[in-house]
């Protein structure tokens, strides 16, 4: 898989442990499904919602919740 989609998830992971904004994670979310959606699979991209929803007060996950989303999509990048 693309080395920079493992860079990019890695750092959003790092991001996430070191900074838990779930706004800020919200943006970095769209970005990379902006910038990968050709790529990543249909039952990935619906996680990614999930973290990109989250610039809504009702919608924001838990810190845990999120690393969960990241690390299935890291290791869909590792196949």
């Amino acid at each position: 898989m693309n080395k920079l989609i493992k860079a990019e998830l890695l750092e959003l992971r790092r991001h996430i442990l070191a900074d838990y904004q779930p706004t800020k994670v919200s943006i970095r979310a769209m970005k990379f499904l902006l910038d990968y959606s050709n790529e990543i699979p249909y039952e990935l991209q619906s996680d990614l919602h999930s973290l990109i929803a989250m610039d809504m007060d009702e919608f924001i996950l838990p810190q845990e919740q999120c690393i969960e989303i990241i690390d299935r999509l890291i290791a869909w990048s590792l196949r």
